[in-house]
């Protein structure tokens, strides 16, 4: 098997970092359509494990913006729209369809948007499995999730004092 190894520097960087600046946070719903389609593409044809899984991250993005209840802040869905406009636009740096490389410049802005994103997205993936147990997927909002959380703290916090009460009195 053959090894690449790629320098990324400042020009390739900043390359990238101009596509971001430019796309604003209007997630077009055709592209977003286009990405879900070529993620399942890729799923189905690709072995590269770095690939798969930078993907799987794109496609937790697409799911956290659309879903109706979360509201990504502004500047992650500028970073989040711009990649997923890099992801399915056909003119970037690595033509896709380069067996071998064709995805290394995808997965690229997709781990350095993860990379900005990565709080937001472990705070929703604790929204969806709130809202999978407490709702069963059906309707929960944020204050729903915001009042589960402080439930959670303080049953956490009484757990704590009882495991503490019960090594003080040597059970």
């Amino acid at each position: 098997m053959a090894t690449i190894s790629i320098d990324i520097d400042d020009q390739v960087k900043e390359h990238f970092n101009k596509f971001i600046e430019e796309h604003g946070t209007n997630i077009d719903v055709g592209d977003v359509k286009e990405a879900k389609e070529k993620i399942v593409e890729i799923r189905n044809s690709c072995e590269d494990g770095y690939v798969v899984d930078q993907v799987g991250c794109l496609q937790m993005m697409l799911s956290m913006v659309e879903d109706k209840t979360w509201n990504v802040s502004d500047s992650n869905k500028e970073k989040i729209n711009a990649t997923i406009r890099y992801f399915v636009d056909d003119n970037d740096i690595i033509p896709d369809h380069i067996p071998g490389i064709g995805y290394v410049d995808d997965c690229i802005v997709i781990d350095g948007t993860m990379d900005d994103v990565e709080e937001e997205m472990l705070e929703y993936k604790d929204f969806c499995r709130a809202r999978m147990v407490y709702a069963k997927n059906g309707p929960f909002s944020l204050d729903d999730w915001a009042e589960i959380k402080d439930q959670e703290a303080v049953s956490r916090v009484r757990n704590r004092r009882y495991r503490k009460s019960k090594k003080s009195r040597g059970w």
